[in-house]
């Protein structure tokens, strides 16, 4: 991770990342986490993409063509067991980005999603089915995380 790489996929984005995420990145990167809720876990061994000079291009090629806002939903990690993406929501607080949820299995292709409506609106309404928001913030994302013990 350096300031390079983290100011070129701010630049491509629009965005500046919360402070919260880059120190945790900092710190955290190489490790495995598990998402909780309500004492369970929800979704195992979630990776976090690395902040190097492959963001973009990675986001491009693997979740673009299922994010139904690719310049303002920035994926951010995976879950390496169900194919889950987990993204930083853009859209509402600049400052402080909510986190999205994107389930692998049920995530509609842009092309399928305009093939299958009258209107890109229409489309677009599809598209949105593909994320739902799980915490108002990183840190309260952060709140939901518990260190893969299996690694």
């Amino acid at each position: 991770m350096n300031i390079a790489d983290i100011t070129s996929i701010q630049d491509h984005y629009g965005v500046v990342f919360p402070q919260e995420y880059l120190d945790f990145q900092q710190t955290n990167s190489v490790n495995s986490f598990n998402l909780m809720e309500s004492g369970e876990v929800m979704d195992w061994e979630i990776r976090f993409s690395a902040l190097d000079d492959q963001f973009i291009t990675n986001n491009i090629q693997m979740v673009d063509e299922v994010n139904p806002d690719p310049k303002r939903i920035i994926p951010i990690a995976w879950s390496v067991s169900s194919g889950n993406n987990y993204l930083l929501d853009y859209r509402k607080h600049s400052a402080s980005p909510a986190i999205l949820l994107m389930e692998h299995e049920e995530a509609i292709v842009r092309e399928d999603a305009e093939s299958e409506t009258d209107s890109p609106e229409e489309a677009q309404r599809l598209m949105e089915g593909n994320v739902r928001e799980i915490a108002d913030s990183f840190t309260s994302f952060l709140a939901k995380l518990r260190a893969d013990q299996a690694l």
